[in-house]
């Protein structure tokens, strides 16, 4: 269900800032400026992938046709 602008009459578009955006805006500078390319960052996290690995931790292959559609709901309307 949206709610229409006038029940929310203390939100201000112009300074409003969503915290989990910018949590997430901090996260990536943090990684930009550890690796200047997607390669290194790559590189890196295929490292971490192997090390894990020799460390006994398994991932679980992702399988796309075991995902459930999202049905959508009437109410959201």
């Amino acid at each position: 269900m949206k709610e229409t602008p006038e029940k929310q009459l203390e939100f201000d578009p112009e300074t409003y800032t969503n915290p989990i955006l910018e949590e997430c805006y901090r996260i990536k500078a943090e990684i930009s400026a550890e690796f200047k390319t997607q390669a290194e960052f790559f590189a890196y996290l295929k490292a971490m992938e192997e090390e894990d690995k020799r460390n006994g931790i398994k991932y679980i292959p992702y399988d796309p046709s075991k995902c459930l559609p999202i049905e959508k709901s009437d109410d959201d309307d």
